[in-house]
């Protein structure tokens, strides 16, 4: 049975070796290193999740400052969040190598996405679930599922699919192609769909930084043909994993890669870019 995550699905597209070495425990636990962005990303996510649960922040205790109390207690792994005291630790030490002026800046940064949250959302909101995982059959080899942010259902009884970016937006061109191409709100509107028996009203990236939102409503023929290509992509990737053949992608994401230092086409790859812009021209 293959279990896949709608995140996995951009990894493999962009360079299935990379989904390949994202797969196996003992590469990510050698290769993998928390970011600045990641640290960020994941306290905000977190907390969010205990800002919208009831049980940790009542509906009349929703301040911005209990938000802020909400994301220091995330980045550090204490209070509500001590199960994760190791891993935040380490994660900081990865991100920002002992520099707390680099730590501060970025923590700034968190709580200023946090500020604007609160001015522009609905924090009285009460969502049907926040930061749950979800997943449902696709076929009969094939389990889809992931972490979806957020859940709203609305006053009609449809559903709103929410999915938090702390990065930046996407480009003009890729907002407007966005209901035709992407694979990743289709995949968690699918899963809520059939879990939840009812009806995905829209599915949105809410980019926290900008307080941009950007989606789209899916209909029911845009859901089937965005179920069919899914099960052509994971039938894909089954054969991918029959065959053991797991071909790199070299791209302008090779930089960024975890796994670059092992990837020989990769470096290769990368070493050219950085030639060829060595001998950029300036234009003074």
């Amino acid at each position: 049975m293959l279990k896949i995550f709608p995140t996995q699905l951009d990894t493999y597209l962009n360079c299935p070796r990379k989904y390949r070495f994202g797969k196996d425990p003992e590469l990510k636990r050698k290769y993998f290193k928390a970011s600045p962005h990641l640290v960020l990303g994941n306290a905000v996510h977190d907390a969010l999740q205990m800002f919208f649960d009831l049980g940790k922040t009542p509906v009349a205790e929703r301040t911005y400052e209990r938000l802020c109390e909400l994301l220091r207690d995330a980045w550090a792994g204490r209070g509500i969040f001590k199960r994760n005291a190791w891993k935040q630790k380490q994660a900081r030490e990865e991100a920002f190598a002992g520099d707390r002026e680099a730590e501060k800046a970025w923590g700034q940064k968190g709580l200023n996405i946090l500020y604007r949250f609160f001015q522009t959302q609905d924090t009285k909101a009460v969502p049907l679930t926040a930061e749950q995982f979800h997943e449902v059959r696709l076929t009969d080899t094939v389990t889809l599922g992931g972490k979806v942010d957020r859940i709203d259902r609305l006053e009609d009884g449809r559903l709103h699919v929410i999915d938090y970016k702390t990065g930046k937006p996407p480009s003009d061109r890729d907002r407007q192609n966005i209901r035709e191409e992407d694979l990743q709100l289709a995949s968690y509107a699918l899963v809520v769909a059939r879990k939840f028996r009812g009806q995905v009203a829209r599915c949105s990236y809410l980019y926290l930084n900008d307080d941009l939102e950007v989606g789209y409503a899916p209909d029911d023929d845009l859901l089937a043909r965005k179920e069919r290509e899914l099960i052509e992509l994971c039938g894909r990737i089954e054969a991918a994993w029959d065959a053991g053949s797991f071909p790199p992608t070299p791209n302008p994401l090779c930089g960024w890669c975890d796994f670059l230092e092992i990837c020989d086409e990769g470096k290769a790859y990368q070493a050219e870019r950085e030639a060829a812009a060595s001998q950029t021209e300036l234009p003074f």
